[in-house]
């Protein structure tokens, strides 16, 4: 278990990070789904996936749980809420000491929920843009615009150096 926290710790943080924008927020729901993978590894099945897959699936539920029993009115499928309204990104770019990271995390904010959703699905979760519109029930240009546009964006605010 040591050997997949310290190859998946990053990986999840920032999965949850990026959907959050709460530095705390995120080290108490990574905690969570390392604790629950802790719990449940004897019933992990290999032969059903891999392990990533298997604990990008208990962070998603984690997260699902975690706007659930918070009533933020944000979904993670179709989210639409403001979460400008409720963090301060300034401050929280503050505590990210990487410069380039702290760039990234500007931009992130700027863009609005659900793009941010299809861009950590796409890069985090390594889905397809067919696998991201069918999950959404969306159409698969729409999915692959937003995902470009997005994109377009975070280079622009970046630079373009980066992305």
């Amino acid at each position: 278990m040591a050997e997949i926290y310290e190859t998946y710790f990053s990986k999840i943080y920032n999965f949850i990070f990026y959907k959050v924008m709460h530095k705390e927020i995120a080290e108490d729901l990574v905690s969570m789904v390392f604790l629950k993978a802790l719990e449940k590894y004897s019933s992990y099945d290999m032969d059903k996936g891999a392990i990533s897959t298997w604990l990008y699936a208990i962070a998603q539920n984690l997260l699902t749980d975690y706007y659930r029993t918070r009533k933020i009115p944000v979904s993670l499928d179709e989210a639409t809420g403001d979460l400008a309204l409720c963090v301060d990104f300034e401050e929280q770019s503050s505590l990210i000491a990487d410069e380039t990271r702290r760039e990234l995390y500007l931009a992130l904010a700027e863009l609005d929920p659900r793009t941010r959703d299809i861009l950590s699905q796409k890069y985090f979760l390594e889905k397809s843009i067919r696998q991201i519109a069918s999950e959404r029930q969306m159409n698969e240009s729409t999915v692959s615009t937003i995902h470009n546009r997005g994109l377009s964006k975070l280079r622009a605010r970046m630079g373009g150096g980066v992305l």
